[in-house]
């Protein structure tokens, strides 16, 4: 896993609340370890912190494109002080190629990334 980013403010965040908005800080047609896929064929490195966000395959936050050219981050459930937001890459990536093996931990943990070509139709039924 990496770093990671914990809620610090006391209100948990509501269903549908905007938690942070992310700035594109370059984009390429390559994807790299690092990168965010945003369109079919255009990938991009978002700045900190939501760089920071670790993969679960039992997100509490989901995405949405903004005009930055990233993503705006979401509550998909209430999140409490001190838990950790967590997003499911396979929502944005149509083929994952960092890493293969999903570490998250979780009870609903998949066990294989793969992308929205592979889990397409459970990333649907989970996050719509």
């Amino acid at each position: 896993r990496g770093w990671g980013l914990h809620v610090t403010r006391s209100k948990p965040f509501s269903i549908g609340e905007k938690i942070m908005s992310s700035v594109a800080l370059s984009t390429s047609h390559v994807r790299d370890s690092h990168s965010v896929q945003v369109g079919w064929n255009k990938h991009v490195l978002m700045d900190l912190p939501a760089r920071f966000i670790n993969h679960s395959c039992d997100a509490n936050v989901g995405i949405r494109d903004n005009e930055s050219g990233a993503y705006d981050f979401f509550a998909i459930r209430e999140i409490e002080f001190g838990e950790e937001l967590l997003w499911d890459y396979e929502a944005s990536e149509y083929e994952v190629s960092a890493f293969e093996t999903c570490l998250c931990g979780s009870s609903k943990c998949r066990k294989v990334l793969g992308g929205f070509k592979m889990s397409g139709e459970t990333i649907r039924d989970l996050y719509g």
